[in-house]
C-alpha cells in the first residue's frame, strides 16, 4: 500500500515538474538572457515575470510531493517514474505550442508508457526492505558525481562550442539526480535525529541545507541551458541523467530490493531501459524542423529570441 502511494505520488510530481518546464520555457523568450544583463538586473526581470514565478512554485510543489515519494519508496522506483514526465512535455508541445508531432514523439511517449506498465508490474509483490546503504561504495559514487557535474560545468561555461548548453545539461542532471540521492539520506538522518534528540536537533541535519542549496543551483543552471540550448535536447539529457544517478547509486550502494523471480528481475531492467530510452527517443525528432528559421518579414530580419541566441553572442555581450 505505500509502495502504492509513493508510485501515485510520484507520478503527479512529475506532472507538476514537468508542466513547470513547460510554462517556464514559455516565458524564457521574454527574459533577458542569463549573462547578457547584470546579475541584479536579471534577477529583476525575473522576479518581475509572474508567470515564472508560478511556475516556480508549480516546481516546489511538485519536488515536496516527490521528496515525500523518494521517502516511501525505493529510489530505483521513483526516479524512474520521474522520467516519465518527458511525455507531458511532449504532449504540451504538441498542444499548446502547435507542434506537429512526429514518428518519434509518438514512439517516445509510447515507449515511456510501456515502461511504466512493466515497472508495476514487478511491483506486485517485492518485499519491503530497511532502509541501509554501504557508506564507502555511497560516498565514492556520490564524490565521483560531483566531480562529474564541475567537470561539465566547467566545459559548458569556458568552452566555445556548439555542445556547452548539452554539458550544463548534463551537470543539472548530475545535481538533481544527486538530490534525490541526499532527500534519501536526509530522510533518514533527520528521523533519527528527532526521534533521538528532538526537534532541534533534526535541524542540524547537514543534509537539510543540501537539499535547500541544490535545487536553487540546478534552477539557475536548468534556465541558463535551456536558453543556450535547444529544449528538445536539452531536457531529456537533463532527465535522463537525473534519473540514472539515483537508480545506480540506489541498487548499488543502497541495495534496494529487486524482483526474486529471474523473469520479473529482467522485466525491471528493462522498464529502467523502456522509461529512460522513451525521454531519449523524444529528443530525436527530425532535426530539419528544429533547425529551420522563418522567413524574415518584408521590413527585415525578425528579432532573434533568448534560446536561438548562440554562446558566442552571449559572450559579446558580455564584454560589452
Amino acid at each position: 500500500m505505500i509502495l502504492a502511494l509513493a508510485v501515485v505520488l510520484a507520478l503527479v510530481a512529475t506532472t507538476m515538474i514537468n508542466y513547470s518546464g513547460y510554462m517556464q520555457k514559455r516565458e524564457l523568450d521574454k527574459l533577458p538572457l542569463i549573462g547578457s544583463l547584470k546579475p541584479l538586473e536579471t534577477v529583476k526581470a525575473f522576479i518581475k515575470c509572474r508567470p515564472w514565478l508560478e511556475a516556480q512554485g508549480l516546481q516546489f510543489g511538485g519536488t515536496f510531493i516527490k521528496a515525500i515519494a523518494v521517502g516511501l519508496a525505493p529510489l530505483s522506483v521513483v526516479q524512474p517514474i520521474n522520467t516519465a514526465g518527458i511525455a507531458v512535455l511532449a504532449v504540451l508541445a504538441i498542444t499548446k505550442l502547435g507542434e506537429r508531432p512526429t514518428l518519434s514523439d509518438w514512439l517516445g511517449i509510447g515507449t515511456i508508457i510501456v515502461g511504466l506498465i512493466m515497472l508495476g508490474r514487478t511491483l506486485i509483490g517485492v518485499p519491503s526492505k530497511a532502509f541501509s546503504y554501504n557508506p564507502i561504495v555511497l560516498w565514492f559514487f556520490v564524490i565521483f558525481f560531483f566531480a562529474v557535474a564541475g567537470l561539465s560545468l566547467y566545459n559548458g561555461f569556458t568552452k566555445k562550442h556548439p555542445n556547452a548548453p548539452n554539458l550544463i545539461a548534463v551537470a543539472s542532471g548530475v545535481l538533481i539526480g544527486l538530490t534525490a540521492v541526499i532527500i534519501k539520506l536526509g530522510w533518514n538522518d533527520v528521523g533519527s535525529r528527532f526521534w533521538e534528540n528532538g526537534f532541534r536537533n533534526a535541524l542540524l541535519s547537514p543534509y537539510l541545507y543540501l537539499i535547500i542549496l541544490l535545487p536553487v543551483i540546478t534552477l539557475v543552471l536548468d534556465q541558463i541551458a535551456m536558453q543556450r540550448g535547444k529544449a528538445i535536447i536539452v531536457v531529456p539529457i537533463t532527465t535522463g541523467m537525473s534519473n540514472l544517478i539515483p537508480i545506480i547509486i540506489g541498487i548499488v550502494a543502497m541495495h534496494e530490493p529487486m524482483p526474486s523471480s529471474a523473469g520479473m528481475f529482467l522485466l525491471r531492467l528493462a522498464s529502467f531501459v523502456f522509461i529512460i530510452g522513451g525521454s531519449i527517443i523524444l529528443s530525436l525528432r527530425r532535426e530539419e524542423e528544429e533547425d529551420k528559421s522563418p522567413a524574415e518579414p518584408p521590413g527585415g530580419p525578425r528579432q532573434r529570441s533568448a534560446r536561438e541566441i548562440s554562446v558566442y553572442d552571449q559572450d559579446t555581450f558580455a564584454d560589452l
